[in-house]
């Protein structure tokens, strides 16, 4: 059985959470975890702050 790793990243968002910077920021994570090898197993939003409209996008990767 092969070894295998966990890895998590945050993003964390303010205001309105489908602007097109966020949306390429997020891209980005996503490229280069695939490109090393990493599978998105997860992810989960968590509201932190209603006031600003702060929250956080959590995602979960894999790899074996």
């Amino acid at each position: 059985m092969g070894k295998v790793e966990n890895g998590l990243d945050i993003y964390f968002a303010a205001g309105n959470a489908n602007t097109q910077r966020q949306e390429k920021e997020i891209e980005l994570i996503m490229k280069k975890r695939n490109s090393a090898g990493w599978k998105l197993i997860s992810t989960s939003t968590a509201i932190v702050d209603t006031t600003n409209q702060f929250s956080n996008l959590y995602l979960f990767w894999e790899k074996n």
